[in-house]
């Protein structure tokens, strides 16, 4: 079988040639399944030079179709000859036929503009709204970790936070598996502090809340103003994590904000804890390259073309004043960085302007997640992996908007 294809406005128009049967379905399969990938929603198949249809094939025309519905998107056949209709149609498929082509199949409908060059798309959701930020646990490595020191806190639905913690138990803080979490919309993911471990999660559903003991915490509650939405375009293949931060600053108009990415990867580059800090005794230093024993650094860029789901902070600040617990990025003059990543197997994402908490919640309740790190960047000469990027994504911002002597600054 060939395939080729073609963008006309909205739809992408597949034309096919030869047999779809069971020699050839796979390869139908993952070729339309990438189309789906890149963003292409709304499919025609043009099946005119099709000669013959199969079992197998019509079993990858519904696995395609699943996955075109899971994002909103559409299907047709058109143009089949009788032999396919009349294959379709006996098999209970007619549905999918149609004689000709959509009217608007050149008509490209879009509600907002596509800033020209950058490769965003930006929503408005509601400007008079934002985040309050506070951060409730302030332990800095590597120091002495007191049990007491812990902070019990409650992920409300509208809460987004990042930080080191562990499940709240029925008993008091267990300090052995103090490791990093996020929480997006209440519902949180922790990686416990130890190698070759997979995340665990928990979701504010019905009446729970999750709740953790905080050793660290940056917290924030409130709603999104804006949803960006990003793809690449022309020679621009990705986005990295410092290029999107410094567009969430600029759409928010302010110098200290939250984000969620939701976003198929291009690269990951963080580490995560290996042994709970909460473990770090009065007296005891850390200096380098003890710090190995604690943390795990990933060795090169992890999980391309999987799913991630990104909290973050960014500040841009005057050079006397500092955000609380966030580092100054290396490749961005002015801006700070504080952010954690989980990652998720790879499903497609609806176009256009979608809501966060129905977005994130369809991830939460598929495959479990993979792994959590803090991100960073490596800027090292020749050897370093750069900062994580990705591919194509939404990324939901607000503005901080405590007022100015309230903000964390140390």
């Amino acid at each position: 079988m060939q395939l080729s294809h073609q963008k006309r406005g909205r739809y992408l128009l597949v034309t096919t040639s030869g047999r779809l049967d069971a020699a050839w379905a796979d390869h139908f399969s993952k070729s339309m399944q990438e189309h789906i990938r890149q963003g292409e929603h709304h499919l025609l198949l043009d099946a005119a030079g099709m000669e013959f249809l199969s079992s197998a094939g019509i079993r990858s025309i519904v696995q395609l179709i699943k996955s075109v519905k899971s994002v909103n998107g559409s299907f047709q056949l058109v143009k089949a000859n009788d032999f396919v209709k009349q294959t379709l149609t006996m098999t209970g498929f007619g549905g999918w036929l149609s004689d000709d082509l959509p009217e608007d199949i050149q008509e490209l409908k879009s509600d907002q503009g596509i800033e020209p060059g950058d490769g965003f798309e930006t929503f408005k959701l509601d400007e008079s709204v934002g985040l309050m930020i506070s951060i409730p646990a302030k332990w800095k490595p590597w120091q002495s970790f007191r049990e007491g020191d812990a902070v019990r806190i409650r992920f409300q639905k509208n809460s987004f936070a990042l930080g080191i913690g562990s499940p709240v138990q029925a008993t008091d803080a267990d300090t052995s598996m103090m490791g990093e979490f996020l929480a997006v919309a209440g519902n949180t993911v922790h990686q416990p502090p130890r190698e070759d471990e997979d995340p665990d999660f928990l979701l504010a559903e019905k009446e729970y809340l999750p709740e953790m003991h905080c050793m660290q915490a940056l917290h924030c509650n409130g709603e999104m103003s804006h949803v960006l939405r990003f793809a690449p375009s022309g020679k621009k293949l990705y986005f990295g994590l410092g290029e999107i931060a410094e567009k969430v600053l600029t759409v928010t108009n302010s110098e200290l904000a939250a984000f969620v990415i939701l976003a198929e990867i291009d690269g990951l580059v963080g580490s995560y804890i290996i042994k709970s800090p909460g473990q770090i005794h009065q007296g005891q230093k850390m200096e380098f390259p003890g710090a190995r024993e604690w943390l795990s650094f990933c060795g090169e860029r992890m999980y391309a073309r999987q799913q991630a789901l990104v909290f973050g902070i960014a500040a841009r600040t005057p050079d006397d004043l500092k955000p609380a617990l966030m580092s100054a990025s290396g490749k961005y003059e002015g801006l700070f960085l504080h952010s954690h990543a989980t990652v998720f197997p790879y499903q497609p994402m609806e176009a256009g302007k979608i809501n966060l908490k129905d977005a994130t919640w369809k991830f939460f309740n598929g495959s479990p997640p993979l792994a959590l790190y803090h991100l960073v960047e490596d800027l090292r000469p020749l050897t370093g992996l750069g900062e994580s990027a990705f591919i194509r994504g939404a990324c939901w911002c607000a503005p901080i908007i405590n007022g100015k002597e309230d903000l964390p600054w140390e």
